[in-house]
């Protein structure tokens, strides 16, 4: 069982790089999200959450809440999944990893190989490297290799804790 360090740092993390949205609205790649980056399109509302959105047009704070977690918490379950020795990663690895399934999901992270026969033998560069060339890096903001603008996108954050655990 991973501390509340991890989780709470996870989870603040999260929020911050997705924000929190009561009502529906089009992520950056167009799909129906809602709370915290909750894919409507992916997963539909739990029937008493769906009725509420219905009635009121948004979801209670306490939802959001409810929503959250049990996201989050799938996404610990995909990351153990695809990751065998996820559980003794650095603290701050696991931060990465899963905020890294929570935005893709596993069907799409499945499809980053190379990354994730890097991740399972501990080649944490080579790990970092293959996100930083990925499509992901690009879509999210990760600045081009030799280029600096100065801020720290989702992405390069996700690739820091990766490489230097």
């Amino acid at each position: 069982m991973m501390g509340d360090i991890f989780a709470d740092a996870a989870k603040e993390r999260l929020t911050r790089h997705e924000g929190i949205k009561y009502r529906p609205y089009k992520c950056p790649t167009g799909h129906l999200t809602i709370g915290v980056g909750h894919n409507l399109d992916a997963a539909p509302l739990p029937e008493h959450m769906a009725e509420h959105l219905r009635r009121a047009g948004g979801l209670t704070p306490d939802m959001v809440g409810e929503l959250f977690e049990a996201d989050f918490q799938g996404a610990i379950r995909d990351c153990r999944r695809l990751w065998p020795g996820f559980d003794g990663f650095t603290n701050a690895r696991k931060d990465a990893l899963v905020n890294f399934m929570f935005n893709l999901g596993i069907t799409r992270v499945r499809k980053f190989v190379n990354t994730n026969m890097a991740i399972n033998s501990g080649r944490w560069g080579d790990a970092a490297d293959g996100i930083r060339k990925s499509l992901y890096w690009k879509q999210l903001g990760g600045d081009p290799p030799g280029m600096d603008d100065g801020r720290k996108e989702r992405p390069e954050e996700i690739y820091e804790m990766i490489k230097n655990g």
